[in-house]
């Protein structure tokens, strides 16, 4: 045990990226996520509706695919939220989250986020992951 402060720096930061890296390693992070979001959404599809309600873990996963879907839609420095969606797909999202994740599965229509996560999800993601490999092209 010493009786004075330490002489070692107890944190060094690490040296800032420069924008051109931090922005191709955003949109690798985000290509990364989307991916996931599509497994997921197979997952529940193959699941089937039959056994699509709340208690279910396909039921789960769909709320993890909306709730990360819309995290994604919500980061600045991705501006994916103007690219190849339309102002309602982006409000679908975010009012489907909100329900997800504050109102409780009771306020959700099974058959509504059913579709939402197995037929509209995936083509949305398909455009994110076109517009964001453009992205990579472009820089």
């Amino acid at each position: 045990m010493t009786d004075g402060p330490s002489e070692e720096p107890r944190f060094s930061p690490r040296p800032r990226r420069t924008a051109p890296e931090a922005g191709r390693r955003d949109t690798e992070n985000a290509l990364t996520e989307l991916r996931a979001i599509v497994r997921r959404t197979e997952i529940v599809r193959d699941a089937g509706r039959d056994h699509f309600a709340d208690g279910h873990p396909a039921y789960d996963v769909a709320s993890m695919v909306i709730l990360r879907l819309a995290s994604l839609l919500e980061r600045p420095e991705l501006n994916m939220a103007h690219g190849p969606l339309s102002e309602d797909e982006v409000v679908a999202i975010r009012t489907t989250r909100n329900i997800a994740a504050h109102a409780g599965y009771r306020g959700m229509n099974d058959d509504l986020f059913w579709a939402a996560v197995t037929v509209r999800v995936p083509d949305i993601v398909r455009r994110l992951l076109e517009h964001l490999d453009d992205d990579l092209d472009d820089a």
